[in-house]
């Protein structure tokens, strides 16, 4: 799929189709999404969109993301951990861990948690699993998403505003971020196999 490809789609859906990917891109599959909301900023740039509503409505789709997954973690989260837990090595004392230190950490979580693929979706799930109180939720997933989305849809805006670089390098950055994560996260599971396994 081109570039143009898409912004042509967001030129024929406009706002409607920014809205879904995002929310989609919260409750989903761990994706780069950034790079979508540097194409967002290319395209209000190119006069497809307003810069100001396509940042309002990106925001409202990833909030409205969070706030689903969080819902489906309060409601049916905890028995699903601990159906599943055993079976993928995460017994009922460990998630107690985890559900610990997520509480102690959930505000930075929830903040900064949305520039890490797979913990932005991740993190809403848990939230609403660990009972964290919905305004304080609603609170610092809403002051997240406007620190995440302004700067990568202003970005996108002023080097399609600025400066003839192409832009699929400029929508590379979100599969970069991806893989630095798959990477980390490869890694330390890694480290923790290694120190499980018995010195001989």
């Amino acid at each position: 799929m081109t570039i143009e490809t898409i912004t042509g789609a967001f030129a024929t859906y406009g706002y409607f189709l920014v809205f879904i990917s995002l929310f989609f891109g919260i409750v989903g599959i761990p994706a780069p999404e950034e790079s979508l909301l540097v194409i967002i900023g290319m395209s209000a740039a190119s006069h497809h969109m307003s810069l100001p509503l396509a940042s309002l409505t990106s925001i409202g789709g990833a909030i409205a993301g969070m706030l689903v997954a969080y819902a489906a973690g309060r409601w049916i989260g905890r028995p699903a951990l601990e159906k599943i837990g055993p079976w993928i090595g995460l017994p009922k004392d460990k998630w107690e861990t985890v559900m610990y230190k997520y509480k102690t950490r959930s505000r930075r979580t929830l903040v900064f948690g949305y520039f890490l693929p797979g913990v932005r979706q991740v993190s809403p799930y848990l939230a609403g699993t660990t009972q964290l109180p919905v305004l304080r939720f609603t609170l610092f997933s809403c002051l997240g998403a406007i620190l995440w989305v302004i700067p990568y849809v202003l970005l996108g805006y002023y080097v399609a505003a600025r400066f003839n670089i192409p832009p699929v390098y400029i929508s590379s950055i979100g599969f970069i971020l991806f893989g630095l994560f798959i990477i980390h996260f490869i890694y330390q599971t890694i480290q923790k196999r290694l120190k499980k396994e018995p010195v001989s």
